[in-house]
């Protein structure tokens, strides 16, 4: 009977189920258990929260009550705490005003005050917040001591807290103090705070932090070296079903963060941030209320899609407020401001990221004050201020950008934009300045003008006026039927390209005009970057304003890419059918037009002469489109229906005419 009775004694004490393995006894007073494992509070009472190689009881003698344990010392400690939110293992389910303590279904009297302590512990555990964030905690060596009068301490050595996937914080020792009715205080020093995989992004900081009741204040703070102000401070509060988080940062460099951003295209390695965040958390709701301010300095981007040129010390500024509820994954943008580039912007609107993805945001720069042209190109990244480079530009930019979208029915997707007002030119860039009287006027200017056939000064320049009809006609209907009605930018076709984009998250789809498609084979590579869209965007507008609409569309057939080698429309009926233009048949100039989004593979592709059914069935459709927009007659769709396109067979690569 004595495991049993010691059991229950030991279960009286701690308020928990016990399992003993076995018990001895050592001098008149002083018993000795092996094997002890504590049993966590309900839903956890199936597992062992504390397990202890040796437990040493001493008892109270005459004075205090024979059998009352007086002292209890544990040996080789292994501790686990889990806790969700809405419970813990040592306290149970909240709310935290716990009845008082059972074992196995029995009420327990409230045991007298003992001395214990705790030697060579293990301790480890986790805990999920609200959302799902997990933080998980471990130490190889704690000691803990309780005195009969409620005075405890504790010391714990190589304490390591994993936040999530974010980041990891090591402290070397933690001390630990309380009395009875007084909070519990935590002190480490010389502590690091690292990124899993990367560098240490805080070191020699120290942490304090205070547990009452249901309170908890956490602090880590690093001082600058005068020690007058901090560099770094991330402090979080409790109360309740409420966290407060901030976190002020002064100058800190973030090389640390490099491991994780360099993946993705970005370099840490110079930059350094001031930020200043307030969060606060509601648990019960799985709400937050957040506000941020903070400025990004020395940020290298290197990202393809970006540029095939680093950025280099780029700088960020951002200044947002509003609320976000974790379960929704819905973040709702009160009102934020963003520095870039030489722009400012101010977002506002939601999102719901979670489940089917939707929501409305509005980017504009601000009305009252719109962006100074000058300053905003000055301010771009150097590539592309070398791309541009002779541009000169006065007035101000005022831009509105509006879009609502829901992944239920992505066709329903708005976007509106809206410029005013306009920048104003005072010198065109030196890449179109140079070809500008070409462009203007046919006649050959510049050292690159007689390479390219702008005029009839070269051999394979086809004139407008003297192309077949259905042949700029097959190119408008592929390419940008709308090209008439807009001024260099289709809004429409943005968005319609968009929808197919995010429905088949493949991104690859066009929304060029024609008049985008000449600047980009007049000026540009061919590769598909953010820097080279702005470019783009900018010689774009300077074409639609200084040429007609039909000059924009002569030149844009006559410098086409259509093949290995091919350029032009005139060059591409000799290499495929061996004709001139005054000769091609609407099945041809729709083969021709067909061409465009892939010329070289499709180039390939009928190199044998031979066009299969599939391919005839696009061009057939293609052909029907034109009858449909008034392009062709009814008379013509019936007879290039009735008829194949005759390609000649190209038995080697074709190779551009002398002068290409």
């Amino acid at each position: 009977m004595t495991v049993p009775w010691f059991r229950l004694r030991l279960e009286q004490a701690i308020g928990r189920q016990v399992r003993v393995e076995s018990l001895g006894i050592s001098g008149l007073r002083t018993l000795v258990a092996h094997g002890v494992e504590v049993f966590g509070a309900p839903p956890f009472d199936s597992e062992p929260m504390l397990r202890a190689e040796r437990i040493v009881v001493r008892l109270g003698g005459p004075d205090r009550g024979f059998w009352d344990p007086a002292e209890v010392t544990a040996d080789g400690l292994d501790v686990e705490y889990l806790r969700t939110a809405t419970a813990d293992n040592f306290s149970g389910r909240r709310p935290a005003t716990a009845p008082s303590p059972t074992a196995g279904g029995r009420r327990l009297p409230r045991a007298t005050p003992i001395a214990f302590s705790v030697r060579r512990a293990r301790v480890h555990g986790t805990v999920v917040l609200p959302g799902g964030l997990r933080v998980g905690f471990r130490t190889p060596d704690a000691s803990f001591q309780r005195s009969p009068q409620g005075k405890e301490s504790a010391l714990l050595r190589d304490l390591v807290l994993e936040i999530g996937d974010a980041a990891t914080l090591r402290l070397p020792e933690v001390a630990l103090a309380s009395v009875r009715g007084v909070p519990v205080t935590a002190t480490g020093r010389r502590v690091s705070l690292a990124t899993p995989g990367g560098g240490v992004f805080a070191e020699d900081a120290t942490v304090e932090a205070r547990f009452a009741g249901q309170g908890v204040s956490i602090e880590l703070r690093t001082d600058d070296s005068a020690g007058a102000s901090p560099d770094l401070r991330i402090s979080c509060r409790t109360a309740g079903d409420v966290a407060d988080l901030q976190v002020e940062a002064r100058d800190w460099p973030l090389r640390a963060l490099d491991v994780i951003a360099s993946p993705r295209g970005l370099g840490l390695v110079q930059a350094r941030t001031d930020l200043h965040v307030v969060a606060s958390l509601d648990m019960e709701r799985m709400g937050v209320a957040f506000q941020v301010d903070g400025e990004l300095r020395g940020l290298h981007v290197h990202h393809p899609a970006v540029d095939r040129t680093p950025w280099r010390d780029v700088g960020i500024e951002i200044h947002a407020s509003g609320h976000a509820t974790t379960a929704a994954g819905r973040v709702e943008i009160e009102a934020a401001e963003i520095r870039a580039l030489g722009a400012q912007l101010n977002l506002k609107g939601w999102v719901e990221l979670l489940g089917t993805p939707r929501g409305e945001l509005t980017v504009s720069t601000p009305p009252a004050a719109p962006l100074p042209c000058a300053t905003l190109l000055a301010a771009q990244a150097q590539p592309v201020r070398q791309a541009l480079e002779g541009l000169v530009l006065g007035g101000k930019l005022g831009v509105s950008v509006a879009l609502s979208f829901d992944a239920a029915a992505w066709e329903t997707m708005a976007l509106d934009v809206r410029v005013s007002p306009r920048c104003t030119v005072k010198s065109e860039p030196q890449v179109l300045a140079g070809l500008a009287p070409t462009l203007l006027r046919g006649t050959p200017s510049g050292p690159l003008a007689p390479h390219l056939p702008l005029g009839r000064y070269h051999p394979d320049f086809a004139p407008l006026a003297e192309m077949p009809k259905h042949l700029p006609a097959a190119f408008l209907t592929s390419e940008d039927s709308r090209f008439f009605a807009h001024d260099g930018f289709d809004l429409e076709t943005i968005r319609h390209a968009l929808v197919q984009d995010f429905e088949t998250g493949s991104f690859g789809r066009g929304a060029s005009t024609i008049t985008q498609q000449l600047a980009k084979n007049l000026f540009l590579t061919p590769h598909r970057t953010l820097a080279r869209k702005l470019e783009e965007t900018v010689l774009t507008w300077r074409l639609h304003s200084l040429l007609s609409k039909e000059r924009i569309l002569e030149l844009y057939l006559n410098v086409i890419d259509l093949g290995p080698g091919i350029r032009g429309v005139r060059q591409a009926a000799r290499a495929y059918f061996g004709k001139e233009l005054s000769q091609l048949r609407p099945i041809e100039s729709a083969y021709l037009a067909a061409l465009t989004p892939n010329p070289h593979v499709l180039a390939r592709r009928f190199r044998d002469g031979h066009v299969d059914d599939g391919w005839l069935q696009r061009l057939h459709d293609l052909l029907a489109m034109m009858k449909r927009s008034g392009r062709l007659t009814a008379e013509e769709l019936v007879a290039a229906r009735k008829s194949r396109p005759a390609l000649r067979r190209i038995d080697k690569e074709i190779t551009p005419r002398p002068g290409l």
